[in-house]
């Protein structure tokens, strides 16, 4: 009985760590795009700063902001008519912040709640706000812009 406990033990561990690896695996692609009108906004470039936060880490200590868990993915100016793109990991949530003159946002760029089984997450900023779609056709307001 003693070896039938440690081997559905070791089953469970094993399971486990399996599902683990997978999930971390399993990646989405996110993709950002400027759609702001060219002639209003082509010398303003959109400071965009991308950070990922394991959400397993973060639920265990009930804190976001200021750990080495907090990882930068990408820093960068986006021009009208720039794309930006990169992978996440399902098992993290994507935070996105942006600038662009004397207006900002914050949103999730790719929450696993929302956007996990998708290949893609777009997103395309305009004047009045950021919307995101699974398909690059259908889109929806997410969010918007806010003055300082």
């Amino acid at each position: 009985m003693a070896n039938h406990s440690l081997l559905f033990s070791l089953a469970l561990v094993i399971y486990f760590l399996c599902a683990t690896l997978h999930a971390e695996s399993c990646t989405t692609s996110f993709e950002m795009k400027n759609d702001l009108p060219r002639g209003k906004y082509a010398d303003v470039p959109m400071d965009v700063v991308i950070t990922s936060v394991d959400i397993a880490i973060a639920s265990e200590t009930n804190k976001v902001i200021d750990h080495p868990w907090l990882k930068v993915i990408d820093h960068r100016l986006l021009k009208v008519g720039e794309t930006f793109q990169c992978g996440v990991t399902q098992i993290a949530i994507l935070y996105v912040g942006a600038i662009l003159g004397n207006k900002i946002a914050s949103f999730h760029g790719f929450d696993p709640s929302r956007d996990a089984g998708h290949e893609t997450v777009f997103w395309l900023v305009k004047e009045d706000g950021f919307y995101f779609s699974y398909d690059n056709a259908s889109w929806k307001k997410d969010s918007t812009w806010e003055t300082e």
